[in-house]
């Protein structure tokens, strides 16, 4: 009996602190942004482009800045190659002959040694070069609207913005696995967005990102994280977030900014892409974003727990099942305005099983993140 009440007190109290947070961050996405846009564009922008083995997709995302209606004098576009081992540095290169009017540099590491590797220190080889005084990050595998740069680059009009987390979302799902995903990112840029305009944030997407040079320069760039193969974006967000103050750092809720990407098309690359997300939660510092963790698995964690436990005491099983049928009505007010914005509301049909998907996959890929190793474009990384 004094089992089942401190089991059932604790189930509660986590329930209870998941839900706060859960509304405060839907209240956040409904906040009134300080992102709005200027009406003519002045900064100097250098878009940098990671690459590794992407030579079947990046065609599409260069034919995108290519139509950009930034004035062609004020961007630059920088690949930053990261060893690439197929024709991707060649497949650019003749692309860049084909499109004179962008200016498009393709750079190179010098030496192919441990060091040298990984996206993170592709990033930091183009800013040293940029010519930008905003940094705009993306991936190649991404498409853009043809006011992307206008978009992003104009919040910088306030001095206090040093970097701007842009919205990102998947398109062209095919199949229910693929249409499940974007369902579960939609409430993953939620939570990006809420938490932002709440000063908290807690994520962000290196696919869409956005800083001034000179804060990137000031904040060490990456110093303190390179034993990490992802994280690139996340432990930047922080460390702005925590030498630059809460109004640093927001989101912009503005469509002409969205990128867009392909959800994973199989288990496996899913699997491996969200382990690399997880494992680089251990080196988090921000009480917040640890808090946040913490509850975001701790949560289904204490319902699973209650579902086993309940087969002993009947009451628990109740009450866990209550809550997590509590927690898919909580959750659904912010995949809803996601859904929204993105043009997703289509796929609210498949919420249900988006939710029983989450549920299982999140705890285990919270716990497999902490023990395994972690794979990228052909390399193996230890945890």
């Amino acid at each position: 009996m004094v089992f089942e009440f401190i089991f059932g007190f604790l189930l509660l109290l986590t329930a209870v602190c998941y839900f706060l947070m859960i509304a405060f961050i839907t209240a956040g996405v409904l906040r009134k942004s300080r992102t709005a846009r200027p009406v003519r564009a002045s900064a100097r922008v250098s878009v940098i482009l990671p690459v590794r083995n992407e030579g079947t997709g990046i065609i599409a995302c260069l034919d995108d800045l290519a139509l950009q209606n930034y004035p062609a004098d004020l961007f630059e576009v920088i690949v930053s190659d990261d060893f690439s081992e197929d024709y991707t540095v060649e497949k650019v290169r003749r692309w860049a002959k084909e499109h004179p009017a962008l200016k498009l540099s393709v750079l190179k590491g010098e030496l192919n040694r441990e060091e040298q590797q990984g996206k993170k220190k592709a990033i930091e080889r183009a800013v040293a070069i940029a010519s930008g005084e905003i940094i705009l990050t993306t991936d190649a595998d991404t498409f853009h609207e043809k006011s992307w740069i206008h978009s992003m680059s104009g919040v910088f009009r306030n001095d206090e913005i040093k970097m701007v987390l842009g919205p990102v979302g998947f398109t062209c799902e095919k199949g229910i696995f693929q249409k499940i995903q974007t369902l579960e990112f939609l409430g993953i840029i939620g939570v990006t967005a809420g938490s932002a305009n709440l000063g908290i944030p807690l994520m962000c997407n290196g696919a869409n990102l956005a800083y001034r040079k000179q804060t990137f320069i000031e904040a060490g760039g990456y110093a303190g994280n390179t034993a990490f193969s992802s994280g690139d974006d996340q432990f930047l967000m922080m460390k702005f977030r925590e030498q630059f103050g809460k109004d640093s750092v927001v989101f912009l809720t503005d469509a002409d900014a969205v990128t867009l990407t392909l959800p994973c098309s199989s288990w496996h690359d899913f699997w491996e892409q969200r382990l690399r997300w997880v494992s680089k939660s251990r080196a988090y510092q921000d009480r917040r974003v640890i808090t946040a963790g913490i509850l975001t698995i701790g949560f289904p964690l204490m319902i699973l727990a209650g579902g086993v436990v309940g087969i002993f005491y009947p009451a628990i099983f109740i009450l866990a099942s209550l809550l997590w049928f509590l927690k898919i009505l909580a959750e659904y007010p912010l995949v809803w305005l996601m859904a929204r914005f993105f043009d997703k509301k289509h796929l609210l049909n498949y919420y249900f099983a988006a939710q029983v998907f989450q549920f299982f996959y999140s705890i285990a890929v919270a716990i497999a993140g902490q023990f395994t190793t972690v794979s990228w474009k052909g390399r193996r990384f230890r945890r």
